[in-house]
C-alpha cells in the first residue's frame, strides 16, 4: 500500500503522539508514505495534495474539520481512499461517529471501505455541513481569534447572537420558492456543526440527498430561544422550522456568508448539490 499523510502542524502533545505512532506503524507494516503539511493556504495546499494523491492508494488526514475540507476538495474525482484521525477542536464530522481514537487509528489500515455522498456549494465540496446565515456569521467572528475548545464554539455563539443582524433570504429549495428572515439555513451531510451542535440527527452519508434545515429569524429573545434548543436537541419540533430532505438548492440573496465544515468559503449567491456515493472512506467499526 502506497500512502500520503496529510497533517496540519500543532504543538499539543496528543497531535505529537498520534503523529509519531502513524509513522511507526507505517514503517512496521513496511508501508511507504509520503507526508505533507499544510500551510493554511487552501488553493495552494489543495492543489498540491492533488498531485501527490494521484500516485497513492490512501490518504490519511491528521487534523480536523478545516484539513479534512481541505483534502476531500483535493480529493474529488481521485480514486484513492481516505482516511481520518481525528485531531481538531470541533472535530465536527468524527463526532458524528461517536467513535474512540482506537477505532480511527485501526480504519487507517482496514479494507473496511464505503463510498460516501459529498456536498457541494458553488465551487467548494464538503463532507459534513454547509450553512448561510448566524453559523457563518460565527466562524467569521471567530477567524481572528482562537478556539481552544469545542465549548468556545457554543459561548462564542452566544455572544454572537447578541450582535447579529438577520438578513432576508431568497431562494429556492428543491424546487420550493420561498423568502423568510434567516437565523441559520444549514445542508447537512452528517450531523453536527458548531463544535457539538447536533443539527441533523436524521443525516445519513450515502443517502443521496442533503438534509435542510430553515430556521427562521425572531428577534433576539427568540433567536436565544432557537439556539437554547437546538444546543438541547430539540429544535426538531420548534415552530417555524422548515426541514427538508433535497439534492439541489439556490440561494438568489447576495453578499451572505458562506461557511462549509467550520470554513469560511466565500458569499452568496449559492447553488448547493450533493454529489452521491463521490468518495471512498475508510469507516471506523465503533
Amino acid at each position: 500500500m502506497q500512502m500520503l499523510i496529510i497533517i496540519k502542524p500543532s504543538t499539543q502533545k496528543k497531535h505529537k503522539k498520534n503523529c509519531t505512532w502513524l509513522l511507526e506503524q507505517c514503517q512496521k507494516r513496511q508501508i511507504s508514505y509520503t507526508v505533507f503539511y499544510t500551510t493554511g493556504h487552501f488553493t495552494n495546499d489543495c492543489q498540491k495534495i492533488t498531485v501527490l494523491a494521484q500516485s497513492q492508494k490512501r490518504v490519511v488526514v491528521l487534523g480536523g474539520d478545516g484539513t479534512l475540507h481541505l483534502v476531500v476538495n483535493a480529493l474529488m474525482g481521485l480514486s484513492c481512499s481516505l482516511a481520518l484521525l481525528p485531531q481538531g477542536t470541533g472535530n465536527d464530522f468524527a463526532r458524528g461517529f461517536g467513535c474512540k481514537n482506537s477505532a480511527w487509528r485501526n480504519a487507517i489500515f482496514s479494507d473496511h471501505q464505503v463510498k460516501i455522498d459529498i456536498g457541494q456549494i458553488n465551487s467548494r465540496y464538503f463532507i459534513n455541513i454547509a450553512g448561510v446565515g448566524f453559523d457563518a456569521h460565527v466562524v467569521q467572528a471567530l477567524q481572528t481569534k482562537p478556539v481552544l475548545s469545542a465549548l468556545s464554539y457554543s459561548l462564542a455563539g452566544f455572544k454572537c447572537l447578541f450582535v447579529y443582524q438577520p438578513s432576508r433570504l431568497a431562494g429556492s429549495f428543491a424546487g420550493q420558492q420561498c423568502e423568510y428572515g434567516n437565523l441559520i439555513t444549514v445542508f447537512a451531510n452528517h450531523h453536527y456543526f458548531g463544535g457539538g451542535l447536533m443539527i441533523a440527527p436524521k443525516a445519513q452519508l450515502n443517502s443521496g440527498y442533503l438534509e435542510c434545515y430553515r430556521m427562521p429569524a425572531r428577534g433576539l429573545l427568540g433567536n436565544l430561544y432557537s439556539f437554547v434548543r437546538l444546543l438541547l436537541r430539540k429544535h426538531h419540533g420548534m415552530k417555524g422550522l422548515n426541514y427538508q430532505r433535497l439534492a439541489i438548492a439556490y440561494i438568489n440573496t447576495p453578499d451572505l456568508p458562506i461557511e462549509a465544515d467550520g470554513e469560511l468559503v466565500g458569499v452568496t449567491p449559492a447553488v448547493v448539490t450533493i454529489h452521491p456515493l463521490a468518495l471512498r472512506f475508510c469507516m471506523p467499526q465503533c
